[in-house]
């Protein structure tokens, strides 16, 4: 699992306090809970857009000889500034391998859990739900 932060169209949704750490601890958690291995390390993009998620997945996990099950990219973006929540979202990408290698990922297959900050939905509680969708993805 890759995980991608990125500031999105909201840097402040990212920066709050009580915003991503939980999150990525809690996220951490429960993937690891699950048997799912994390990257190494977490990639970080400035004003990346969901897109960029895709194709940060199809060239980490586009070899054609890498048929190891799903892969998965987990991207963080800040949302639409606007309101007092400064919220951001986590898109879910988790095809199997061979998807990832015919490149073209779009919206279809990705899942999004959105609305998440300290102020609405709970960092914590949304770590887990993006674990379990995960989860659920690589279920089939």
């Amino acid at each position: 699992v890759q995980i991608v932060i990125s500031d999105g169209l909201n840097a402040a949704a990212i920066m709050d306090q009580g915003h991503l750490a939980p999150y990525l601890a809690t996220l951490k958690h429960h993937l690891q809970k699950k048997n799912m291995k994390l990257a190494p390390e977490i990639l970080v993009l400035c004003g990346g857009r969901v897109r960029a998620g895709y194709r940060i997945g199809e060239t980490l996990f586009g070899d054609p000889a890498d048929t190891d099950g799903h892969k998965a990219v987990i991207h963080i973006i800040g949302e639409r500034p606007g309101t007092m929540h400064h919220t951001f979202s986590a898109y879910i990408t988790a095809p199997e391998a061979s998807v990832w290698e015919k490149a073209g990922i779009d919206h279809n297959i990705t899942r999004v859990v959105s609305g998440i900050a300290d102020t609405a939905l709970n960092p914590e509680k949304a770590a887990k739900e993006t674990a379990d969708i995960v989860a659920e993805l690589w279920a089939g």
